[in-house]
């Protein structure tokens, strides 16, 4: 039985969903990076490599501005903010995320295999990639 009080455990409980957080976004950051550097080494003259690495960078952005939302509200708990308005903002802020990278990505891909249809295939597989991390944003913001 915990003899801390109620307002502790809700801070402790913030500053590890917002740690857990910026981890995990800062690493699917560092993964789109890796394939990106990949997809370099991998096709270096090909068609494919300039639409994969905007895909893979878009995702890239994605997970640099979630985990900074995450540092920014792990900050302002630790520095003694009431921790329900601080996850709920950054909650909101991961669902506009995932929805702007998810429509980024659609239409990012739209357009590029109209531009190079010969590379359609490289260009769904980096935009499948990319949205993994929608799908790791929506299971962040529970």
């Amino acid at each position: 039985m915990s003899t801390a009080p109620p307002e502790d455990a809700a801070v402790a409980r913030a500053v590890r969903a917002l740690r857990i957080t910026l981890l995990v976004c800062a690493g699917a950051c560092v993964a789109l990076g890796l394939m990106g550097a990949a997809l370099v080494l991998l096709t270096a003259d090909s068609g494919a490599l300039w639409p994969g690495l905007t895909l893979l960078a878009a995702g890239q952005v994605a997970g640099l501005l979630g985990a900074a939302a995450a540092g920014l509200g792990l900050r302002r708990v630790l520095t003694g903010t009431e921790p329900q308005p601080v996850t709920r903002r950054v909650r909101a802020t991961l669902g506009r995320l995932g929805t702007a990278l998810a429509v980024a990505l659609a239409a990012g891909a739209a357009v590029w295999i109209v531009v190079r249809p010969t590379a359609w295939v490289a260009i769904l597989a980096c935009a499948l990639v990319s949205a993994q991390l929608v799908v790791v944003l929506r299971f962040l913001r529970r």
